[in-house]
């Protein structure tokens, strides 16, 4: 079985496109909602969606193992195998779901008691909760029907399907703000009806692509359930420490700092962006590594965690640096004087990157590996820390959002440093000097120097205006770019990206390349 570069880079290069329209339209949003909408009505969003991602992360005990345990199975022809998954999943699934639905109605008929909410907008909230709890217990139970695209690699369909589903959830909220007045509640209207449009998508779609993805009443296997359920219970409680936290803090911050939601919710703005696009580039690698280990390629997997985590240090920095040296006026640009303090909560939260980008690889690996219970434990303990000090600095000494970025930001780095660095190393079988050599050291390395330009202009130049920032951040991004290329790239990297500018000026010719006598045929496996 061989792993294709090209494929990996096609699927990479769809996501991020998506994301780019994703994203630009997020912070398009709440500029637009910052500016014209009270910070108490505006703080409804972020409450509200903290609290309902809780319920989906419920089901993930029963879904994370999915994707896994079905590539596995259609990987060896078995497709009775990979009905029996279905038909063991579907029930427990819309059991969940129904479960949702009762208690997340009940909780937003009853928002007014968990969170401070104005009399005057309590109807729009329960009625965005309930739009939230339907949409969320919608997803359960067609999860398991939708993992062809996955299993097949058809990340490009899928980001295909995704920036339709975004241009439709643009044209709604359109209509719905400039045809009917600009209220927080329509951001949830047109989020819940694209997300319905989209999984009835990903459903009809993913069953095409693969017809054994059926229920059927007499292959359900139970045991076949223990085993997914045992996979996906620690992937389940690293991520419901990271939400959890999240949510704690903004319900603390709500209950005795109401104004600092607003403040906090829009300083991490900018990090939670850059995790998002993470993901979106390391989606199409799960199953490239899951299948490394298949194959018991460990110098593979090796190789790519090195590579990968440099990559990431690239990426984050390249964004990060700049947002964290530059916060100040890009609050001010985008949200106006009033919102500065979330300049201070941008600096904490982007402070862990450079800590962060080096292990990017590890989920990967460890889903690959069927290890996630030591990052699930590690990640509840450190959330929970977090949670105990904040509690201290909002309550006790009245820091707001403030106190609740610092607190995260050491965290963040500690937790890095002292666990996930050694932790990656073990599960990807590399030495520590090895990964510094390869991934930590030409990792930061552009960064380092561009900081000193962007740092140095924010010293002469304040900006006052986006063109100003905009020329700012260029000439670092220059200075940056001007050492990654230079100084950086492994030797492998070049030969990569030389090819890639080939078939880009091959594309752009609108041939097909064409080798020449006696060269060496390239291969594009890793």
């Amino acid at each position: 079985m061989e792993i294709s570069k090209r494929l990996v880079l096609i699927n990479t290069a769809s996501g991020i496109l998506a994301k780019t329209l994703n994203v630009s339209v997020v912070l398009w949003l709440h500029q637009y909602l910052l500016r014209r909408i009270s910070p108490e009505e505006y703080s409804l969003l972020p409450l509200l969606m903290s609290m309902i991602v809780l319920l989906p992360l419920v089901t993930s005990i029963l879904t994370a193992g999915l994707g896994r345990f079905v590539l596995t199975t259609y990987a060896q022809g078995d497709d009775r195998g990979v009905t029996q998954i279905v038909s063991t999943m579907f029930p427990l699934l819309l059991a969940v779901a129904l479960v949702i639905l009762a208690g997340g109605g009940t909780l937003a008929w009853h928002v007014d008691k968990v969170l401070r909410v104005p009399p005057e907008r309590l109807g729009d909230a329960r009625i965005m909760m309930a739009l939230l709890v339907f949409s969320a217990a919608l997803k359960p139970p067609c999860t398991v029907f939708s993992v062809g695209f996955y299993v097949q690699q058809k990340f490009v369909l899928y980001n295909l399907i995704s920036v339709g589903n975004e241009i439709l959830r643009i044209s709604l909220l359109f209509v719905l703000l400039f045809g009917f007045g600009t209220r927080v509640l329509w951001v949830v209207v047109a989020n819940v009806t694209a997300e319905l449009v989209l999984t009835t998508t990903m459903v009809v779609m993913s069953r095409r692509m693969i017809p054994a993805l059926r229920f059927r009443a007499q292959e359900i296997q139970w045991e076949r359930a223990r085993e997914l359920v045992s996979f996906g219970g620690w992937s389940f409680v690293g991520h419901l420490a990271c939400r959890l936290k999240e949510t704690t803090v903004l319900l603390m911050l709500n209950r005795f700092a109401a104004p600092d939601v607003a403040v906090f919710s829009l300083g991490i703005l900018g990090r939670r962006q850059i995790s998002l696009w993470t993901d979106v580039i390391a989606g199409p690698l799960y199953p490239v590594v899951t299948g490394m280990h298949a194959l018991g390629a460990k110098e593979r997997i090796r190789h790519i965690y090195l590579r990968g985590g440099r990559l990431a240090l690239w990426m984050m920095l390249i964004v990060g640096l700049p947002a964290a040296i530059y916060a100040p006026p890009i609050i001010r640009l985008y949200a106006g004087q009033g919102y500065i303090e979330a300049a201070v909560v941008m600096v904490f939260i982007l402070a862990s990157l450079p800590t962060t980008g080096g292990t990017w690889m590890i989920w990967q690996v460890a889903n690959a590996l069927g290890r996630v219970r030591e990052i699930g434990l590690s990640i509840l303990a450190t959330e929970l820390a977090v949670v105990m000090v904040t509690w201290g600095m909002v309550h006790g000494l009245g820091w707001g959002a403030t106190g609740v970025a610092l607190t995260a930001g050491i965290f963040g780095i500690a937790y890095d440093v002292l666990f996930l660095w050694p932790l990656g190393l073990k599960l990807a079988e590399v030495r520590f000097g090895t990964w510094v050599r390869q991934t930590l050291i030409p990792g930061l390395t552009p960064g380092c120097v561009a900081g000193v330009v962007w740092a140095g202009l924010a010293v002469w130049l304040v900006p006052d205006t986006w063109l100003e920032l905009a020329l700012c951040i260029l000439s670092g991004t220059i200075c940056y770019m001007a050492v990654l290329l230079g100084c950086c790239l492994e030797p492998k990297d070049r030969d990569d990206l030389a090819r890639v500018l080939v078939r880009m000026r091959e594309f752009r010719q609108h041939r097909w390349p064409v080798r020449r006598h006696g060269s060496k045929e390239v291969s594009h496996v890793y």
